[in-house]
């Protein structure tokens, strides 16, 4: 009687997979920052739930806005821009008498933040000349993804994010471009992401690949959206410059909302970018930190889409100092729109200020998307906008479950002491689970109590889940990701947990079944015979694209769901 129940409580754990693969499209292990600790109830890191990505603009540097000068506290990943691609198609450094440095010093300031993700930005609105040529060919994409390894393996940076302003069309009259672009971008992220998994295989590290896109459904159009976000940890949408001073007409640089059935805004980008087949959680919403000075050539409706004379942008520190304490101007909020603008019969500044900012952030709440980006972190010197955003974006909510799909399973299992909340009074259904995390459920759904000695030195004697790394040890489930490091604080992935699933009900490898997934090369190579096994007993299967996700994770509410079926 007791091994059948343990068979069912293996298939049951095992259906984790199953839900996690029709659920959840989730972010790449080391995108965002960590929550450790959650179940066993020990303190909150009070990291941010969600990315915020900052851009670094380089060329700051020769004006004092030196690397030391960003509050990484409140960041997650810094986007150093920009670096060039060269007459090679190789990646370029785009200052050499400063990058260096900076990225040195990105470095120290890790010490203030460890979870800090330093990336370096290609491209750019100037730099985006030779993208088309270099993705035309094999040839050249192969030489600009080895470029990129070597770039951020020689300088220490954790990944790299491409600003291709635009596949297509679009961009600067002098840019290369084709109508190939579209297939060539998502083949130019596939053979950078092979590349960027193989050397993490050598030097046992995540390494990131992120993009900054257009937010219009022109730039959907040029790109296959549903098809190179396998390939992404995510995706920088640029909501801002959505109106600006290159059109006829007056319009706010970065509306929540539209104020019109024809108006595009924020919130028509998000769910044109969701429709195109984007995971929200992969889904990384573009903050201004910057607006536009418009003259105006009308004086009524104050100012709103009026013909202009010329427009120029401002940064909101320049509008802080220049204009917002002057009387001359009133400030105004459109109630529609959710911005603000300042208006003095003549001249109209569209802009974003702390409130504005802060709707945006509890729009990423509630939309659950995976976080927001910055461009770019100069503007706010002072750190007023970014101080705003991430204290919405990590504001506490008593019982932030309720309403939440799994409502009902997640009280029930508080109910019933099978998990705990957080300290400050949350669950946290959307944060990821930890390697830790998982060890921890597991054990306690099996009961397994033995401990055996472990070698790996990033689990401390006196951590939380040592002795629940030792059970599982024990128990045969586990191995570290080395011989000596279990990363307990990473999150757990897919293809982890299908390992995990093989090693307790004794599935034998399978060498050749992963082979069903179109991105069975992504597999880990110590992770194939598992996940073939896996596949090869049903217990998980593709994405409807037929698509495996092997680096995707896990929610915890999606986790509780699952595991509820055991009681049943």
């Amino acid at each position: 009687m007791k091994s059948t129940r343990l068979r069912y409580l293996f298939t049951a754990i095992a259906l984790i997979m199953l839900l996690y693969i029709w659920q959840t499209n989730s972010i790449l292990t080391e995108g965002i920052i960590r929550f450790p600790n959650s179940i066993n109830n020990e303190k909150s890191t009070g990291k941010s739930q969600h990315i915020i990505v900052g851009y670094y603009p380089a060329w700051k540097s020769y004006e004092g806005y030196t690397p030391d000068k960003v509050d990484v506290s409140k960041l997650t990943h810094i986007n150093y821009a920009f670096a060039n691609i060269g007459a090679d198609y190789r990646i370029s450094m785009g200052y050499p008498d400063k990058d260096p440095a900076n990225f040195e010093m990105f470095k120290e300031l890790k010490k203030i933040n460890p979870d800090l993700k330093i990336l370096i930005s290609v491209g750019g609105w100037n730099w985006s000349g030779k993208f088309s040529d270099m993705a035309a060919t094999e040839e050249n994409r192969n030489a600009f993804a080895d470029s990129c390894v070597e770039f951020i393996t020689e300088y220490g940076l954790d990944g790299v994010d491409l600003d291709w302003e635009y596949p297509v069309g679009g961009g600067l009259e002098t840019n290369s471009r084709s109508t190939d672009d579209k297939q060539n971008f998502t083949l130019l992220l596939c053979n950078i992401r092979e590349k960027l998994n193989a050397q993490g295989l050598k030097d046992n590290k995540k390494y990131l690949l992120t993009i900054a896109a257009g937010a219009s459904n022109y730039y959907i159009g040029n790109m296959e959206v549903d098809k190179f976000h396998n390939y992404l940890d995510f995706v920088n949408l640029m909501t801002y410059d959505i109106n600006g001073p290159w059109d006829s007409y007056f319009d706010f640089n970065s509306p929540l909302y539209g104020s019109g059935d024809d108006k595009t805004s924020i919130d028509s980008c998000v769910k044109a970018w969701l429709n195109a087949g984007l995971p929200a959680d992969k889904l990384i919403m573009g903050i201004p930190f910057y607006g536009y000075k418009y003259d105006l050539s009308g004086t009524f409706d104050d100012g709103i889409r009026q013909k202009h004379m010329g427009g120029s942008a401002l940064s909101y520190e320049t509008i802080v100092k220049d204009y917002l304490s002057n009387p001359r101007y009133t400030k105004k909020f459109h109630e529609e729109s959710l911005v603000p603008w300042l208006y003095d019969g003549e001249t109209f500044i569209s802009y974003d200020d702390p409130q504005s900012v802060a709707l945006k952030a509890e729009y990423i709440r509630k939309k659950n998307l995976g976080g927001a980006m910055v461009w770019e972190l100069s503007q706010d010197s002072k750190g007023t906008l970014l101080n705003s955003m991430y204290e919405e974006l990590n504001s506490v909510l008593s019982n932030d479950y309720k309403g939440h799909w799994a409502e009902d399973v997640i009280q029930k299992w508080l109910d019933m002491k099978y998990i705990a909340g957080y300290p400050d009074g949350t669950f946290r259904p959307n944060a990821f689970i930890t390697r830790a995390e998982f060890v921890k459920m597991t054990n306690n759904l099996f009961g397994f109590s033995e401990t055996a000695e472990i070698a790996f030195g990033d689990v401390a004697k006196d951590s939380w889940y040592y002795g629940e790394i030792q059970k599982a040890y024990k128990a045969g489930y586990i191995k570290g990701i080395s011989a000596v490091q279990f990363a307990p604080d990473n999150y757990i992935t897919r293809e982890q947990s299908a390992a995990i699933i093989s090693r307790l009900l004794k599935l034998e490898g399978n060498d050749t079944a992963f082979g069903i997934f179109y991105d069975s090369s992504q597999i880990s190579g110590w992770a194939k015979g598992s996940v073939g096994a896996a596949a090869a007993n049903s217990l998980i299967m593709g994405y409807e694209d037929n698509t495996f996700r092997p680096i995707n994770n896990i929610k915890r509410a999606e986790a509780v769901a699952l595991l509820n079926r055991i009681l049943k």
